[in-house]
């Protein structure tokens, strides 16, 4: 009866975790003197599993000792059940004293610690299921005080402690009572060992996170996102992360290492593939690697969503499996001739010598020293640093392959340059800085800044068909040796002719190019008058300027040298001067090029904003008014002002008030074709109904590649 009536006091004082405590006789408790600072105590702690999940302590207390079990390990694997530890304690040291219960597995998800406290139980709580902050002694492990002055008892006394835990990932229970004197010391040289180690992950993470962005390698990125990757989950392992990155989280206290641990290996894989060049030195094997990181991915996120128990056992699997899978390749990578390979291995197996040493350690078959204890972490350590060292070999032999191969090739160079006659104009020969032609080599170039001009006979195909070869050869002579001069003249040069095209280079600046494009219009009036004279029909040319960055250099082959302008800029000037017929300009020009000029030098007009063949965006190009016959020049700059304000109330979008101005232009100038072909895009905006699906089409703004066809 009594014993019912207590019972049921239990179960009521359950819910404010305050209950009696039962006299008992308890066989081989921990023992604690002033002799000794710290006790582990697995072999005198019990054990009753709670598969239900529901027992209070009152049925604990309740129970007999024979439902009780001293297990070997107090590591109970994943499970789904909750664990009743049964901790008897003896204090025999003198005088107030601090003694801290730790639980030394960080990831459990959560403790009660029932401690006797004047004939009753009261409860702590603990996990990462609650916030750090919630902890009564900030530290990454789980740490209780167990004495204070009210439950300090006799020397005689043995006081019964009560652990549940219950967990969703493996339940581990490595426990420890130390005293506050070695509970200090060892958390200070754990934050000293603990400092240096993710001091030196994090340093060589942003040391190679800069290579990366210098080198523009991925296997630095990679790298780097093992690295901390690696570190992230050791942090979270082990409580730190916790701790520092994420104390407010108890969600990502719990799932991070889960979805860490497959990460990992997808990290690896990645880093491996592009480091061993597997996809170079063994493609089957480098489709199994982006199989595996596939699969590791897919895990990562399925890990966030599942419950942890029914998951760990699989991403343990895949990540042992990958260990063997990376170190093979990396084993046959070497011997196939990549020397890098073997700072792979050494780095690996730096890490896997750790893991061993921390191994034995943990099964009582090394002693527990500095380097067993933290072999893991040297381990890690040893091959971040080796890895990083096997990153720099890996390029610099590259480099050097490089640098190899670039020798060969100038080597090769110069025995073709010197076994062969070359030939490079006079004047492109200056501007390469050589005095002879002796002096040439395959390959010389300079980079400079310069004006193109492109100059092409209008209508040339029509008149060729027109003339015999012999006298097709005499009319282009004839013409070109009449330009020349004008080009040389305005200290220009020309580069090369391309049937009856020109192109000239000039290095001083673009207003010399203009001159000679306007001196070259001029004089073709003398050069027309020439031709009547002898019955040939009068021919019209178009020139194009652009300024810019170009490449003059010498290229070729084995039979022949050639001097040549490499450059977007050459590009370019050519379509301006393909323009030329579109919008009836004798001479157009860059917006560059316009700069240079000043209103008192040339007087030139806005035409339009194209976007050429080669160009994705769109240029300005101008008309320099210089060239035309004197009727047309007084013309245009008779009706510019109308003729601008109806260029910008276009592109403004008001139609209606461009119009207005290209009406006063083309009653003045009726034969202005610039005008007419604004004329004849306003008629394709305005009136859309008008134009069919083609001709509208080819009246669009900035394509005026299609305009006067």
């Amino acid at each position: 009866m009594i014993k019912t009536k207590t019972h049921l006091l239990l179960f009521l004082f359950s819910f404010c975790t305050t209950f009696s405590v039962f006299s008992e006789t308890i066989s081989n408790p921990i023992t604690i003197t002033d002799e000794k600072e710290t006790y582990e105590i697995s072999p005198n702690v019990s054990v009753f599993i709670d598969e239900q999940k529901k027992m209070e302590i009152g049925d604990i207390l309740g129970l007999e000792d024979s439902r009780f079990v001293f297990p070997e390990k107090l590591n109970f694997g994943i499970s789904d059940s909750a664990y009743w530890l049964k901790i008897p304690v003896q204090n025999k040291s003198e005088g107030f004293k601090k003694w801290y219960l730790e639980v030394g597995h960080p990831v459990l998800d959560k403790l009660d610690l029932y401690i006797p406290k004047n004939h009753f139980y009261t409860k702590k709580s603990l996990g990462d299921k609650f916030p750090f902050y919630e902890r009564e002694i900030n530290h990454r492990n789980f740490v209780f005080d167990l004495w204070n002055e009210n439950n300090q008892g006799k020397e005689e006394d043995v006081l019964v402690y009560y652990l549940r835990i219950e967990s969703e990932s493996t339940v581990n229970l490595p426990l420890t009572i130390l005293s506050e004197k070695e509970f200090t010391n060892r958390n200070s040289a754990e934050q000293f060992i603990f400092g240096l180690y993710y001091g030196l992950i994090l340093v060589m993470a942003i040391y190679n996170l800069f290579l990366f962005f210098t080198i523009r390698d991925l296997s630095y990125f990679f790298y780097v996102f093992y690295i901390l990757t690696f570190g992230l989950l050791q942090m979270s392992l082990n409580g730190l992360a916790f701790q520092f990155v994420w104390p407010d989280s108890p969600w990502l206290a719990s799932y991070a290492p889960t979805f860490l641990i497959p990460l990992l290996p997808v990290c690896v894989i990645l880093f491996s593939r592009y480091f061993l060049l597997t996809f170079e030195y063994a493609p089957f094997i480098d489709k199994v690697l982006k199989t595996s990181a596939f699969f590791g991915i897919v895990l990562t996120v399925i890990s966030l969503f599942v419950k942890i128990s029914s998951i760990l056992w699989v991403l343990g699997v895949y990540a042992m499996v990958n260990v063997p899978l990376v170190l093979g390749i990396a084993i046959y990578v070497l011997k196939k001739g990549y020397k890098p390979a073997i700072y792979y291995l050494t780095a690996w197996m730096t890490l896997l010598a750790g893991g061993v040493l921390f191994g034995l350690k943990s099964f009582g078959i090394l002693p527990a020293v500095f380097v067993t204890t933290y072999g893991l972490q040297i381990g890690v350590a040893v091959e971040v640093v080796l890895l990083s060292f096997a990153l720099a070999s890996r390029i610099n032999m590259i480099k050097k392959e490089k640098e190899d191969a670039q020798a060969k090739t100038l080597e090769m160079q110069k025995i073709l340059t010197e076994s062969y006659a070359r030939f490079v104009p006079r004047d492109f020969l200056a501007n390469l800085g050589k005095e002879s032609i002796l002096d040439v080599r395959l390959g010389d170039q300079i980079q400079k800044e310069m004006a193109v001009l492109f100059c092409d006979i209008r209508s040339f195909t029509t008149l060729s068909e027109q003339m015999t070869p012999e006298q097709n050869f005499n009319f282009i002579n004839s013409y070109l040796s009449r330009m020349s001069p004008i080009i040389q003249r305005h200290n220009g040069f020309i580069d090369k002719f391309i049937g009856d095209a020109i192109m000239a280079l000039f290095q001083r600046n673009a207003l010399d190019a203009v001159a000679a494009g306007v001196e070259m219009q001029l004089y073709l009036k003398e050069y027309n008058q020439y031709r009547s004279t002898r019955n040939y029909d009068p021919i019209q040319i178009g020139i194009g300027i652009h300024s810019g960055s170009l490449m003059l250099g010498t290229i070729g082959a084995e039979e022949r040298l050639e001097g040549t302008v490499i450059s977007d800029t050459v590009n370019l000037a050519s379509r301006i001067e393909s323009l030329t017929k579109v919008y009836g300009a004798r001479i157009a020009v860059s917006d560059i090029t316009v700069g240079e000029i000043q209103e008192n030098q040339f007087q030139f007009r806005f035409l339009d904003r194209v976007t050429v063949k080669g160009k994705q965006k769109p240029v300005s190009i101008y008309e320099i008014i210089d060239g035309d016959e004197p009727q047309e020049k007084d013309l245009k700059l008779e009706t510019k002002e109308s003729y601008e304000k109806g260029v910008h109330s276009f592109h403004q979008k008001n139609f209606e008030e461009s119009k207005l101005h290209f009406d006063q232009v083309i009653r003045t100038n009726p034969e202005d074709k610039a005008t007419q072909l604004y004329l004849k895009r306003l008629y394709a905006v305005l009136n859309p109904l008008a134009v069919d699906n083609r001709s509208g089409a080819e009246l669009l703004p900035n394509d005026p590649s299609s305009f006067g066809k």
